[in-house]
């Protein structure tokens, strides 16, 4: 299948799953892909009750058409927990420092890497 630059495709994965119990799934783009040939993946998310095909939205930012053939590592399957709570509407909201101030008002600070792995999950191993 070719993505023209500028535009967006479907592409069918030729996969099935059902994320287990207390997660969703969620596509993300593959760092090489995206980088090298500026492909971003559009929202996909996997809900622990799904259990068809898995299709990727994918967008390619580039200027030059992506083909994308079988068997090309488009994307990647990350699995998070869901934590369930209860919501209620409320009048007003506490006092923060940030306010209701938008997009770069936490200002820069250096990134924190974690190591994210199933095994924090507390159920894969």
């Amino acid at each position: 299948m070719k993505i023209l630059a500028r535009g967006q495709e479907v592409v069918r994965s030729g996969i099935s799953i059902t994320p287990p119990r207390g997660t969703y799934g969620r596509i993300a783009p593959r760092s090489g892909t995206a980088v090298k040939h500026r492909i971003a993946v559009n929202a996909v998310d996997i809900d622990s009750d799904y259990t068809g095909e898995i299709k990727v939205g994918l967008a390619n930012m580039g200027n030059q058409d992506y083909q994308v053939k079988q068997g090309d590592r488009i994307a990647q399957l990350i699995t998070e927990k869901v934590v369930e709570s209860d919501c209620y509407e409320v009048r007003t909201l506490e006092k923060t420092n940030r306010g209701q101030q938008g997009f770069g008002s936490t200002g820069t600070s250096k990134a924190q890497i974690c190591e994210i792995s199933a095994r924090a999950f507390g159920k894969f191993y």
